[in-house]
């Protein structure tokens, strides 16, 4: 019975993981047909993430780049490096976010929304990162196969 309830977690970890890692590879697609525009970095540092977790960690801080620029002679500004729909903040310690949001030059790349100008970001996730999502979903597959057959 231990086998099957285990089997049953592993092939739900495993779908709910395949399942979002091939949506958000659909998501990085068709953020790769969003035009960009230059924009202006204008505040730098860090900040905490609303992200929860059980205890407040050292590991909670995101760099924080504000960066300004236009569309249709319309100016707006964002804080999002990476894309939303694909991924939250990255965060670690204090120092590494500040090292991170130091590393952005003035001038930036903004890569927007046609549909909302408005919503925009710096970094592609990698694709490389998706990738072990998938992986990772594919093993956990494996493993609950492995369980039954093995009961």
């Amino acid at each position: 019975m231990q086998a099957i309830i285990g089997a049953g977690f592993a092939f739900l970890i495993g779908l709910v993981g395949l399942w979002t890692g091939v949506r958000q590879f659909r998501n990085r697609a068709a953020l790769n047909n969003w035009p960009t525009t230059a924009g202006r970095v204008v505040e730098r540092g860090t900040f905490q993430p609303n992200i929860a977790t059980a205890t407040q960690s050292a590991f909670r801080h995101a760099p924080l780049v504000r960066y300004a620029y236009q569309v249709g002679g319309q100016e707006f500004t964002s804080d999002q490096i990476r894309a939303r729909r694909i991924q939250q903040p990255q965060h670690n310690t204090e120092s590494w976010a500040q090292k991170k949001a130091a590393s952005y030059p003035d001038d930036v790349v903004v890569h927007y929304n046609p549909e909302d100008p408005g919503e925009s970001f710096l970094e592609k996730t990698p694709a490389p990162l998706l990738c072990i999502v998938i992986a990772a979903s594919c093993f956990a597959v494996l493993f609950g196969v492995i369980l039954l057959v093995t009961r």
